[in-house]
């Protein structure tokens, strides 16, 4: 059940990447709750060397989508695969620290879409390395 949980977030997850990054790539606006998203999106320090950070956050979701899903084809790769979620799970999460950070006291600005994103990846940690402190 947590492993349909992870997959789900993940595509949620996917879909937020997908949305910001095509206004970073386009370099247009895109709905916000604030003007943080726009004073985010103008910042250099959104891309961390040479690549939008939401490029990051596809990447990230990405592979945990497809691990999460692979784990659903045998009890083999259910146990083998939950490690790989925790530890890219567990760097999204430094990653977000690290971006909210620089949101909050660099660019001054909080992007509402990278704030969810960021709950979103806290979330998919704490279910993953929940699911792996009962499994072992």
């Amino acid at each position: 059940m947590r492993n349909r949980f992870l997959f789900i977030l993940s595509l949620a997850g996917i879909g937020i990447a997908i949305y910001v990054l095509q206004g970073f790539l386009r370099q247009a606006p895109i709905v916000c709750l604030n003007s943080g998203c726009e004073i985010v999106r103008k910042s250099p320090y959104s891309y961390l060397f040479g690549i939008p950070v939401p490029g990051y956050g596809l990447m990230g979701y990405t592979v945990i989508a497809i691990l999460a899903f692979l784990r659903t084809l045998s009890p083999k790769f259910h146990k083998q695969l939950l490690p790989w979620i925790v530890g890219i799970a567990s760097g999204g999460v430094a990653f977000v620290v690290w971006f909210t950070y620089m949101e909050l006291f660099v660019i001054r600005g909080v992007c509402t879409w990278c704030a969810v994103s960021a709950v979103n990846m806290v979330v998919i940690a704490g279910i993953a390395w929940s699911e792996y402190r009962t499994k072992k």
